[in-house]
């Protein structure tokens, strides 16, 4: 007979490892299965930013980064916003991802987390809610039924037609022994913008120093000039703070792989999902996609719970909408943040640079027939979301002016909600469920707020959706909060202009 679980998860990284160990928190089966026969596998994307040690006391997990070798506490040395050297204070870590991978595993495992490795799928049948599938393992096949699949396989460097992506990147590195006297000097992180393409450099937990150059792979005709080594040995000799790496012996031939940033407009498919890299890739720049991974999949498991114990298509509905939604938010703030940041380097004005200063995203489904119009319109759909969404996301250009502050709150005269103040229904993390929950939309909003400092922000707010004296609505959200935050609620909602004076008769 063959075993059930509720969830089939593909991946052992980060996301994979995550969303394991929260689902199988949730009370579900979860089976994890991990291709790779080399175990702790290798990894580039060694970087935690501060974010991560929430989400590791979020899943009660300390003991994981207490059994991994990290470099924390060295300077960095920046030549960005011009061309001289910076010194700064550095507040995120490098870890050694394969043990950290590692630690991640053996807790999901004494946690009850089934593993098959190493193992793939070789074959999936059936449909949504009730998938068999055939497991390759050293050991023979083997078959299992499953709810839901989850893909955690990381970032994909085939192009698929559904998949949306920002201009091409690759990125080669190469690691030297901590005895070169040049990754020796400081042991510093070093951040370096290049005419075309920038570099990073840190010093790794075992005792070696890692170089990594992004570029353009299109801006380079020549085949020799796409050889990893002679491109990074390119970039060393024109670089400020690498300049005395170029003639190193790395500890093993200079390698590449692709880096472009991607969204996956199918991420989502009922019964089967997407996590981490392989639903939306960062620009490495970032140095923050291990959190924005395992990030997403603790919101992902959310939707996936509700999901599975709907109790009808609507709320099968609303998992969805929060899912993409989260996946929306996340991915066009990171493309808007990632192309400021681009704006800002010294050579801002070279092709590599200027081409990366405004977000951008394309498609290949208009070049492949074979896609139906429904998945055309959905990449269509998805598209405008996220241009929607990062246009939304705040301008690091001067403003032409700052308005006026508002008048005070007038606390003796009648207000009421402003005209251009809408209130809209928007799916909500609520616990380990989405639910879907009133929230007041307005200009000044980035988006709809349907809870203020952890509080619901209806019925409680239903007065002002008639002439109501401020002294008396804050009386009455008294008995639901402390009386100085019913206070501040009102001048936040003044201050945005999101309540106005009753005018009577109006």
């Amino acid at each position: 007979m063959n075993r059930t679980f509720d969830m089939l998860v593909t991946g052992a990284g980060p996301a994979g490892l995550c969303v394991a160990l929260r689902l199988n928190h949730l009370g579900h089966r979860v089976l994890l299965v991990e291709r790779s026969p080399l175990w702790p596998r290798p990894q580039i994307g060694e970087a935690l930013t501060p974010g991560v040690r929430n989400i590791i006391d979020y899943l009660d997990a300390d003991e994981v980064l207490e059994s991994v070798p990290i470099v924390a506490g060295k300077p960095t040395r920046v030549r960005w916003t011009s061309e001289s050297i910076e010194t700064v204070a550095h507040d995120g870590a490098v870890v050694e991802r394969a043990a950290f991978d590692a630690a991640l595993l053996r807790l999901a495992v004494a946690r009850g987390v089934d593993v098959l490795r190493p193992a793939s799928l070789a074959q999936v049948d059936g449909a949504p809610g009730a998938w068999r599938v055939q497991i390759a393992t050293p050991d023979g096949p083997q078959n299992v039924e499953a709810h839901v699949l989850l893909d955690a396989r990381g970032r994909q460097s085939r192009r698929e037609p559904q998949r949306l992506h920002a201009r091409r990147l690759s990125t080669v590195w190469a690691e030297a022994a901590m005895e070169t006297p040049a990754a020796q000097a400081d042991a510093a992180t070093r951040v370096e913008a290049l005419d075309d393409g920038w570099m990073w450099g840190a010093a790794l937990p075992g005792g070696r120093y890692r170089v990594m150059f992004t570029s353009d792979p299109s801006a380079r005709d020549d085949a020799l000039e796409r050889e990893p080594a002679s491109v990074l040995r390119n970039a060393c000799t024109r670089s400020a703070l690498f300049k005395d790496m170029a003639g190193v012996r790395w500890c093993d031939s200079p390698r590449m792989c692709v880096s472009t940033p991607y969204v996956d407009a199918l991420a989502w498919q009922d019964g089967r999902i997407k996590l981490g890299d392989a639903a939306f890739a960062l620009d490495p720049i970032s140095s923050s996609g291990v959190e924005k991974a395992m990030r997403f999949s603790l919101q992902a498991a959310i939707a996936i719970n509700t999901w599975c114990r709907a109790s009808d298509a609507s709320e099968r509905e609303l998992a969805q909408r929060f899912y993409e939604s989260r996946l929306i938010e996340g991915a066009a703030r990171h493309l808007a943040w990632t192309a400021g940041y681009y704006r800002q380097a010294w050579c801002a004005e070279a092709a590599f640079w200027r081409l990366r200063s405004t977000p951008a995203l394309t498609s290949d489904t208009v070049a492949t027939p074979s896609f139906g119009d429904e998945t055309a319109a959905r990449v269509d759909l998805m598209t405008h979301a996220l241009q929607d969404e990062w246009a939304r996301v705040p301008s690091d250009q001067p403003q032409p002016g700052e308005p006026a502050p508002p008048p005070p709150l007038p606390l003796h005269s009648p207000i009421r909600f402003a005209r251009n103040t809408g209130i809209v229904v928007v799916p909500c993390a609520t616990g380990d469920r989405v639910t879907a929950h009133p929230a007041l939309q307005h200009p000044s909003l980035d988006r709809p707020v349907a809870f203020w400092n952890g509080v619901a922000l209806f019925p409680l707010l239903d007065m002002l959706t008639r002439a109501t004296h401020p002294l008396e609505l804050m009386a009455f959200l008294g008995r639901s909060m402390e009386a100085a935050s019913a206070q501040q609620l009102l001048e936040w909602l003044w201050s945005r202009q999101m309540v106005e004076p009753a005018v009577f008769g109006a």
